[in-house]
């Protein structure tokens, strides 16, 4: 058998990615018990997966669409909140999901060795089957509304992976600092409300004035949710500003999340 030596390392290296493609079967065995867990001893199962964005679009819909006509860059107003749900909903239950990732799996990051990583992580793309769905199930509005399939689709996969890589980012930051402080617990629910309200999902991002369209897109959901748009609804204009924003505040985050993990990883099995 193989020795596992286990020693601190002061940051990522190639040593510490072809240890995670050691362990990689732990990784997707988590993201596993995570979907199974959750759907497990339910009624409907994964009808659950699509039950909540189709409700909240059928909302957004009669609300901000029928009764208050607010602008859908000339889509029909259910098709326009739903694209912009499916990036919404894939990172706010990541974050209720990986957010505590440490705490909840305190048994096994106490007894067990195995890369810490896996566990934020797991939280993350343990939604990837709701996505799928979500995405599947919008696919097969789109010619109930009369809109066609652009080529702009072919394009979803890069959206998809930008989507998951500022999630993940987000979650690993969270989770380090939510083994240290149990503050964050409390926070959360507030925070997504309030980043809720502050992303394009009701309205559309050309409604903001020009002056403050910079600061607006400094969110990086406002340009992963005009990315989805542009791709599943045939937007003409490409969200240029609000993508270069979303790009490279993902690329700091993920980097910087991976640095703060690091530096806080030695003491999680103490902590928590």
């Amino acid at each position: 058998m193989k020795p596992i030596i286990i020693a601190p390392r002061r940051s990522f290296c190639a040593q510490d990615f072809a240890e995670m493609v050691e362990f990689r079967f732990v990784f997707f065995m988590l993201i596993f018990r995570d979907i199974k867990l959750r759907y497990k001893q339910t009624y409907l199962g994964v009808l659950w997966v699509v039950l909540q964005p189709l409700m909240t679009a059928l909302l957004f819909a009669v609300v901000f669409g029928k009764w208050m006509k607010m602008e859908s860059d000339g889509c029909p107003y259910f098709l326009f909140a739903f694209a912009a749900l499916i990036p919404w909903l894939v990172f706010s239950q990541s974050i209720q999901r990986a957010s505590t990732s440490l705490i909840n799996e305190a048994h096994l990051v106490q007894k067990i060795y195995f890369p810490r990583l896996f566990l934020p992580l797991s939280g993350t793309f343990g939604v990837v089957l709701d996505f799928l769905m979500t995405l599947f199930l919008l696919f097969l509005f789109l010619p109930f509304f009369g809109q066609s399939f652009q080529l702009q689709m072919l394009f979803l996969p890069l959206w998809a992976l930008l989507l998951f890589t500022f999630a993940s980012g987000f979650n690993i930051l969270l989770s380090s600092l939510s083994a240290h402080y149990r503050d964050f617990k409390h926070i959360v629910p507030f925070f997504l409300q309030f980043w809720m309200y502050a992303s394009p999902l009701a309205y559309s991002s050309h409604i903001i004035p020009e002056k403050w369209q910079l600061l607006f897109c400094l969110n990086p959901l406002t340009g992963l949710i005009d990315l989805f748009r542009w791709s599943l609804l045939g937007l003409p204009s490409f969200p240029l500003l609000s993508f270069s924003c979303c790009l490279s505040s993902t690329l700091l985050l993920f980097v910087g999340s991976l640095f703060v993990f690091r530096k806080l990883e030695h003491t999680f099995a103490d902590v928590i």
